[in-house]
């Protein structure tokens, strides 16, 4: 079971799934939790081991199962605490754009920020290690699944009132996003470069404001 969407209130706590329960991310589960992030970042999924998780946090690896049970559940509790931060640093924005331009715009800040954080080599590793672990695998997409309704719901939202409102289904749509994003960050990776993805991200910016004329922006509170 995955935690739930936290809001944007940077002093709301974090909320994990430790040993089957909802625990608030404080004290020492926040430190082996940034610990594994950084162990993440830095060795990957396939060297995210207890002792390399203790070494990053300097803490005892018996720490990390006592708190947690496991390393894999350590390392969900890393990629619970990727996406709480980037809910909170982006939803407000995203709640606010109306248009695909400001979408488009929104989309090149965050992956610029993504990249700068980290954050996306975290969920890319995450989401790699879950295709080679069938359990692993269910959690990570809980934990997207969160982003994918907010992109839906932002969708549904600009498509009310226009010609594709019944052409293009906003949950679909949205998972296609999610996996666009992760998918060109994992080539990326492969690539040594980012190059492309910022060219996908220029042409994004550069017709969004075209497709935008065929979805007029809905004020939030107005009727369509």
């Amino acid at each position: 079971m995955a935690p739930p969407r936290q809001a944007a209130n940077k002093d709301t706590p974090i909320q994990v799934i430790v040993k089957g329960t909802p625990q608030a991310l404080t004290g020492t589960k926040l430190k082996i939790a940034e610990a594994a992030m950084a162990t993440l970042k830095s060795r990957g999924f396939a060297g995210a081991s207890a002792r390399e998780i203790a070494d990053s946090g300097g803490f005892n690896q018996a720490l990390i199962f006592y708190h947690f049970g496991s390393v894999q559940m350590a390392l969900l509790a890393a990629l619970d605490l990727v996406s709480a931060r980037r809910m909170r640093a982006y939803l407000p924005s995203f709640e606010r754009a109306q248009t695909l331009a400001e979408l488009a715009s929104l989309a090149r800040q965050i992956y610029a920020e993504d990249l700068q954080n980290g954050y996306v080599t975290v969920l890319g590793e995450m989401v790699a290690g879950g295709v080679s672990d069938a359990d692993l695998g269910e959690e990570v997409v809980l934990r997207l699944q969160p982003w994918i309704e907010m992109v839906a719901s932002k969708l549904r939202e600009l498509l009310e009132g226009s010609p594709f409102q019944s052409l293009l289904p906003a949950e679909d749509v949205a998972f296609a996003i999610v996996a666009l994003y992760l998918g060109v960050d994992m080539l990326s990776h492969l690539e040594g470069g980012h190059t492309r993805a910022e060219s996908l991200l220029d042409l994004g910016e550069r017709y969004a404001p075209l497709l935008g004329a065929l979805v007029p922006s809905q004020p939030r509170g107005e009727p369509a």
